[in-house]
């Protein structure tokens, strides 16, 4: 094994990463909403109705984290699939390349030159998170 990171094969891969996204898009989608929302409601009324602006939000916030998840990792086991070992450790270009194709089917209904731009864009921020994290592999 090594320094090299296992991971799950490509199947359950995909079902361990959509339930990870949808847990973190809740959790923080929860957070984020009840935090916004303190200030939208009158006095005596803010926790509550923060709570219940919350509570609404969170699961769409977390089913479109996992939306994101699910197809990224979907692309990212079809890329995998032309190297020697495909369940070994990936590398950012490949990171690089599902955030494009992600972003490009995610936005492809709102015209091509929308799904370009926004594809380029999903690929360099995967980049970035690769590298600001220090996950990096070229």
């Amino acid at each position: 094994m090594g320094t090299e990171e296992r991971r799950l094969p490509c199947p359950e891969r995909i079902i361990d990463m959509v339930g990870f996204a949808f847990g973190a898009g809740s959790v923080g989608g929860f957070g984020w909403t009840f935090a916004n929302s303190l200030r939208d409601h009158p006095k005596g009324y803010r926790f509550s109705g923060a709570l219940s602006a919350a509570q609404t939000r969170a699961p769409q916030l977390g089913s479109t984290f996992a939306l994101w998840s699910g197809i990224f990792h979907c692309f990212e086991c079809a890329v995998s699939q032309r190297h020697a070992n495909p369940q070994g450790a990936r590398s950012s270009v490949d990171a690089a390349m599902c955030g494009f194709l992600t972003a490009g089917v995610l936005s492809m209904r709102n015209g091509p030159r929308s799904a370009a731009s926004n594809a380029i864009v999903g690929g360099l921020c995967v980049m970035m998170v690769d590298v600001i994290s220090g996950t990096a592999r070229f």
